[in-house]
């Protein structure tokens, strides 16, 4: 199931470093943010009766906008590399785009798509 949302990515993003750092920081920020949600979700004191409805409400409510905010966010991580650490982001990001189809394009498309020559030939 991982490589076939990552294999839709791949594809629809272009398959190159922009695709690759899209996945990294969605699946990135989804874990930050889901990581953070248990923990608020289990220390609420609104835990007993009645409260723990509208708490599940709330939760799946927020994780669904911060799901969404996150997928925007990922959009856009070129721009966050390059505020990461100014000026070495923009170097380390240029870097990237020159090291990435050279050495690890191939490698990651093996991959990523290891599996799914059997799957055609079987059809």
């Amino acid at each position: 199931m991982a490589k076939r949302f990552i294999r839709n990515i791949w594809d629809v993003r272009g398959g190159g470093l922009y695709a690759c750092g899209y996945v990294i920081t969605f699946v990135w920020l989804e874990l930050r943010m889901f990581i953070d949600d248990v923990a608020a979700f289990v220390e609420s004191p609104d835990f007993l009766g009645t409260q723990i409805i509208q708490t599940v409400i709330k939760f799946v409510l927020r994780f669904a906008l911060e799901s969404l905010i996150n997928t925007i966010q990922a959009f856009a991580w070129p721009a966050v590399a390059v505020q990461f650490y100014p000026p070495w982001g923009l170097v380390a990001l240029v870097a990237m785009f020159i090291i990435f189809p050279r050495f690890l394009k191939a490698p990651l498309e093996r991959w990523i798509f290891h599996d799914e020559d059997r799957t055609r030939k079987a059809d």
